[in-house]
């Protein structure tokens, strides 16, 4: 069944094309038209056997369509498109023939599928009939593999493209937090979306000279752009920025998302379009360090320092060794080390960080994370919907803990209860004065009794312990500029900044100056 779309605004038109899988439902789209001129002329040249037309339109409107439509007797089944205040217009419609109407603002896929059905079942119209349309169809195929094969680094003929030698870019854009843009659409709909993005697109960029459109996913696209005529780089450039512009406010207009977008070099011809389309991969995923961005060029990308990568890879090495030796505190104080250098240096690409993150999970136990975790305010999103390294750290973070604190509780069980209740009061009181009298007057028992149980049970001092654990949670302060070094030692229960200087060197095997130099 072949469809005529006949509307003066390309908003209609757009949403109309996106609504359903016409293919799937055996038909075509084989043209848009704009007015009633346009229409009646497309009429007697494409043939279509179901027109959808607009009543109210410049140069002709609906209903004179209609009059002419009717004297010429043309054969298309015409399905009146009408808004609230175009009632009266409908009825005349009707008595001139047409075959039914929509509300264009409650118009959907329902309807349109049972405006098919209707018109298959009436008149036996139940293909698409080869015609020239199925060629232009075969010419868009062909085109689109001429521009996947170039920037796949396969062999390739983009003579069918209007895409010329001489300053090209390669652009990308995906969908920002796809998934959950992805639960507006109902089960089955999924097409719609990167239709409407196709269409869109294609329909903002027809009066331009070369660029063409490539669909790449679901959720990922490719624009390539030449610019043969300007001889400057920094006119190309500029032409380009003016077209990423162009895109992302007709997506966020039309269809209320917003995009990220990755920008390659220039090339001087087709040749380095492979290069061009890596280029652009590779300043997209920087979205991922960079989330409140938008936009990222290739060349204002920092390389990546050598140095700062092998660092990251090294406390990799020894968060397992940590994991080995069951020494928790001091894998959660390498894990925020190896973070720090990966947001420093965005030396690691998204699948590496997480590939990392679940290693390390693997070697906890109990297998990878959940597709889903639970933080304490309710379900978290799923690993699937997380795009920045932020959301990825706080998700796997909330997870290690979880599992650790699991280790910790088992291991506790081996301690008696007086044991335990020591190491509870010890971190919930470890800002306070704590001293062996103290812990004998709590639980009831001599002071003696304390330390030689403790040190029996857990394998080391009880003020070892407790040191170790300010530490730790000083180390988490000495983060946070806010805090001078001497507030940060009052804040674990030193009283004396010389004293916490010495006891935290001997602890992290830094001072903390330089442990807060280092880290933040």
């Amino acid at each position: 069944m072949r469809i005529l779309v006949v509307d003066d605004e390309p908003l209609v038109r757009i949403g109309i094309k996106s609504a359903i899988d016409w293919q799937a439902h055996g038909a075509e789209i084989v043209g848009e038209a704009e007015d009633g001129e346009q229409a009646l002329r497309m009429m007697t040249e494409l043939s279509p056997d179901v027109v959808l037309l607009d009543i109210k339109m410049p140069k002709m409107d609906g209903i004179e369509v209609l009059r002419v439509a009717k004297d010429r007797q043309l054969p298309p089944k015409i399905v009146v498109l009408s808004s609230f205040d175009e009632m009266v217009y409908v009825k005349e419609a009707m008595k001139l023939g047409a075959f039914d109407y929509f509300h264009k603002p409650d118009m959907n896929e329902q309807e349109l599928t049972a405006m098919l059905n209707s018109i298959r079942e009436q008149f036996g119209v139940s293909h698409i009939p080869a015609s020239p349309g199925m060629a232009t169809d075969a010419a868009a195929s062909g085109k689109d593999k001429a521009l996947y094969d170039a920037l796949h680094g396969h062999s390739f003929d983009l003579s069918g493209t209007s895409l010329k030698e001489g300053n090209i870019y390669v652009v990308l854009f995906r969908v920002k937090q796809y998934h959950s843009v992805m639960k507006r659409y109902s089960e089955g709909s999924e097409m719609v979306l990167p239709s409407t993005i196709q269409h869109v697109i294609q329909e903002m960029l027809s009066s331009e000279k070369e660029i063409e459109y490539l669909r790449l996913s679901r959720e990922m696209s490719a624009v390539l752009i030449s610019n043969s005529e300007l001889k400057s780089l920094l006119a190309s450039l500029n032409r380009v920025n003016n077209v990423v512009q162009m895109i992302s406010s007709a997506l966020k207009r039309f269809v209320n998302i917003d995009i990220i977008l990755g920008i390659s070099d220039w090339c001087a011809d087709f040749t380095g379009i492979t290069r061009g389309y890596k280029q652009a991969s590779k300043a997209l995923s920087h979205y991922f360090y960079r989330p409140d961005d938008a936009v990222f060029y290739y060349q204002h990308l920092k390389v990546g320092s050598s140095e700062v990568r092998r660092q990251a890879d090294e406390a990799v090495v020894q968060m397992k060794s940590a994991l080995r030796d069951g020494d928790s505190r001091q894998f959660l104080d390498l894990l925020g080390r190896w973070e720090q250098l990966l947001l420093q240096g965005a030396c690691m690409d998204p699948q590496d960080v997480k590939k990392v993150y679940e290693g390390l999970l693997f070697m906890m136990g109990e297998g990878a994370a959940d597709s889903t975790a639970v933080g304490s305010d309710g379900p978290m999103r799923s690993v699937e919907e997380i795009e920045s390294f932020r959301e990825l750290s706080a998700y796997y973070r909330l997870i290690f803990e979880d599992r650790l604190g699991s280790r910790e509780r088992k291991a506790h069980k081996g301690y008696s209860q007086l044991t335990r209740n020591i190491i509870a009061y010890a971190e919930e009181h470890y800002k306070d004065s704590l001293s062996l009298k103290l812990f004998g007057d709590q639980f009831h028992v001599s002071p003696n009794y304390v330390s030689r149980l403790f040190k029996q049970e857990v394998g080391q001092g009880l003020f070892d312990y407790i040191n170790a654990l300010r530490i730790e949670k000083a180390k988490e302060l000495l983060k946070d500029y806010r805090y001078k070094i001497y507030d940060v030692a009052e804040m674990v229960g030193f009283h004396n900044q010389a004293h916490f200087a010495i006891v935290f060197q001997k602890y992290a095997g830094v001072s903390p100056k330089q442990y807060r130099k280092e880290e933040v």
